[in-house]
């Protein structure tokens, strides 16, 4: 029998106590639900979950107790995950990771205004490359 590629995505995901984390309406019980779901073969389950997940570990840009929880979860479906639900896996991962809610501690330390500053001066400074190449 071969074993389902999602098994080794999701691994330890019923090892942790979801029901004792929080998301933006309550218990976070639902999550590995809506993790496997993200996983499904059908289109519409598959967004539906998406979106449910979305709103429930990054509601409004809020990020709450299951969140980080979620993450390594989310990194290998980005990672390996059925080819669908990579690109979302990707967008959700960045969201929570450097999203405009700079209030928000993140695991890392990361300081998220100085992260925008470098990226808008490495913007300023390909836009002045075009402009002096244009002449």
């Amino acid at each position: 029998m071969i074993k389902d590629q999602n098994e080794d995505l999701l691994a330890g995901l019923d090892d942790l106590d979801w029901s004792g984390l929080h998301h933006a309406y309550g218990s976070a019980d639902d999550v590995p639900g809506q993790l496997r779901q993200v996983c499904a073969a059908d289109k519409e389950v598959r967004e539906g979950a998406w979106r449910q997940l979305f709103s429930n570990i990054y509601h409004q840009g809020t990020r709450d107790t299951a969140s980080p929880h979620a993450v390594p979860f989310i990194a290998r479906i980005a990672r390996a995950g059925p080819q669908p639900t990579r690109p979302t896996a990707l967008l959700m991962l960045t969201r929570l990771a450097v999203d405009w809610h700079d209030e928000y501690d993140l695991p890392g330390g990361i300081d998220t205004a100085a992260w925008r500053a470098v990226r808008i001066l490495q913007e300023a400074a390909q836009r002045d490359r075009r402009l002096l190449g244009s002449s």
